[in-house]
């Protein structure tokens, strides 16, 4: 009986662990090399606003005030229309694709900017807005 509650728990735990299922977008030279994936799952459409959750997995570890990181899960906003996006929280990982411990987390929205062709960012953007 005891195993059965115990199986059942840890089932029942498991199941709302939901983890995002990363999809690759690309890569970058930049910052030493990275991996740059999207939660296609996580894509909100609100008239020419678009927003999702992107992933930075980085090929050697990122310093940043002090602290040291191996991936980025980042809430981005696209604008589809005017071309630009800004970020509106992000969480910094010890390890890669966001495992290990959480470094730091940060929800505040930033200042639009405008994409950059041949960018990653222009990657992310087009997935988003389906360009």
């Amino acid at each position: 009986m005891m195993k059965k509650l115990a199986l059942a728990l840890a089932l029942a735990f498991a199941s709302t662990q939901v983890m995002a299922e990363w999809t690759p977008l690309g890569e970058s030279e930049l910052k030493g090399g990275y991996t740059a994936y999207a939660d296609l799952a996580s894509i909100r459409k609100a008239g020419n606003r678009v927003k999702m959750w992107i992933l930075l997995d980085y090929k050697i570890e990122q310093k940043a005030s002090g602290i040291v990181f191996l991936s980025e899960k980042i809430r981005r906003e696209f604008d589809c229309e005017a071309e630009q996006m800004r970020t509106l929280a992000f969480s910094l990982f010890s390890w890669n694709m966001e495992k290990g411990d959480l470094i730091r987390s940060y929800s505040q929205p930033q200042k639009w900017e405008k994409i950059q062709p041949g960018s990653m960012d222009e990657v992310e953007w087009k997935e988003a807005c389906k360009v």
